[in-house]
């Protein structure tokens, strides 16, 4: 729409334009001055007197015709439109539109060309000549607009129906120096294209595991990016993009932290990384023995951060059960102090699970008795505190128990509540916070 707007502006300035141009071209023919009688007295008139004179001057000349400037060779095309003054970004709309309306029949017979199609082989593989059309018709595309107007696309159109994620791309690296933020992306998408083929086994080397390929890759990114970047523009680039900037995102994200907070994290991320690697080694006991007391420590540093009453206002806000309570306290219109009971509650179940499952002084038939003891007791609890239709709306949508803590968290799979004869047991995972699976034990019903 804008196009056809500016577009249809920037005609009517040809057009004035060709007029003005054809009228200079054209002679101008002055009108014959009245004769003056000989024997009348001249009778000077005061300026202010004087009445407007209105010029009997006549322009002679030929009706414009668009034809006039229009012509089947681009470079002439432009010529013409610069001949008559016509403004550089119109002329731009103007080619712009009038490539894309040589090339739409070539890219609508190519969407036609999708439907013909084997079925009995994948999409990716029978539309891969398509592809390959495809790529060739916008490079040509572009080339013609880089030859004509020495750009690839239209640097507007971008900006008529883009979303949300395409706006934060273009933003991505809005941060850094104008003069920089191109070449910086550039790198960016070709070594993201490299590991994203290395992780897909499309690398070019033998023999090398896809997660040490990726890891080089990304080393020889920081190293690309640090010649282009001070070393107070990189820290900020990785305080956006980058594995380690991913972790902290990845848990602390939805909570309501602040800027400040977030760097704070992201540097105590980083030093756990720089120490124990990013990515585990299940392979060596001691490594991993290494790496289970420096997360330990890592977490403690975390709530440091924040202070004992904010840490534990921001794992509430994590808290799958928080949440659901929550919810169903609105909807029931529950005071607040039910909510902090029956979370409480839950707070203390899980604990109590917790310990059971350490408890080593048990057999496992008796630690899976005793936790399936402890969740019958906590579903008859939850349900006195919230009352009978709040409660059956919370286990609706958590119908399992899930407990979090700092360092651990586990969930059971299916009702927290025993089945019917013959239901078959019920699943509980142990996991570490990282997010890792460490055991799954199975719950006798």
């Amino acid at each position: 729409m804008r196009t056809i707007i500016v577009a249809s502006l920037g005609l009517n300035a040809v057009l004035l334009g060709a007029l003005a141009y054809v009228s200079v071209r054209q002679p101008v023919v002055p009108a014959q001055p009245a004769e003056m009688p000989q024997n009348e007295p001249v009778r000077i008139v005061p300026k202010r007197e004087r009445p407007t004179q209105r010029s009997t001057a006549v322009v002679s000349t030929d009706a414009f015709r668009w034809s006039q400037l229009e012509s089947s060779d681009f470079h002439q095309y432009m010529a013409n439109l610069r001949e008559i003054g016509c403004p550089e970004e119109t002329i731009r709309d103007l080619i712009i539109a009038e490539v894309d309306k040589m090339f739409a029949p070539r890219f609508m017979a190519l969407a036609a060309d999708t439907q013909k199609v084997d079925y009995w082989r994948t999409r990716s593989k029978s539309n891969s000549p398509v592809v390959t059309q495809l790529r060739a018709l916008q490079d040509e595309r572009k080339a013609l607009l880089r030859e004509l107007l020495g750009i690839d696309e239209d640097p507007y159109a971008k900006w008529a129906n883009v979303d949300l994620d395409r706006l934060r791309e273009e933003g991505k690296f809005s941060f850094l120096p104008a003069e920089k933020q191109g070449h910086v992306r550039g790198i960016m998408e070709k070594y993201q294209q490299l590991i994203d083929a290395a992780r897909s086994g499309r690398g070019d080397l033998v023999g090398v595991s896809s997660s040490d390929e990726a890891k080089r890759l990304r080393e020889q990114r920081q190293q690309e990016l640090a010649q282009v970047l001070s070393p107070e523009e990189l820290k900020e680039l990785s305080l956006r993009d980058s594995n380690t900037a991913d972790s902290v995102r990845g848990r602390f994200g939805n909570m309501d932290i602040t800027e400040n907070e977030y760097r704070k994290l992201y540097d105590l991320r980083k030093a756990y990384e720089d120490s124990v690697g990013a990515v585990a080694d299940p392979s060596d006991p001691e490594k991993m023995r290494q790496r289970s007391e420096a997360r330990r420590q890592l977490d403690d540093a975390y709530k440091n951060v924040f202070g004992e009453d904010r840490w534990t206002e921001l794992q509430k806000q994590q808290d799958p059960a928080w949440r659901g309570l929550t919810e169903v306290a609105q909807q029931n219109n529950l005071s607040q102090s039910v909510i902090d009971q029956a979370y409480q509650y839950q707070r203390q179940t899980g604990e109590q699970i917790m310990q059971a499952m350490n408890d080593r002084s048990l057999t496992r038939e008796q630690r899976e008795a005793l936790v399936q003891q402890l969740t019958g007791a906590y579903d008859h609890t939850l349900k006195g505190v919230l009352g009978d239709q709040a409660f059956q709306q919370f286990k609706q949508t958590n119908p399992g128990f899930t407990f979090t803590t700092g360092n651990d968290s586990f969930s059971f799979v299916g009702p927290a509540i025993p089945g019917p004869p013959g239901a078959g047991p019920q699943t509980i995972d142990i996991q570490n916070g990282g997010g890792n699976l460490r055991t799954r034990v199975q719950i006798a019903r």
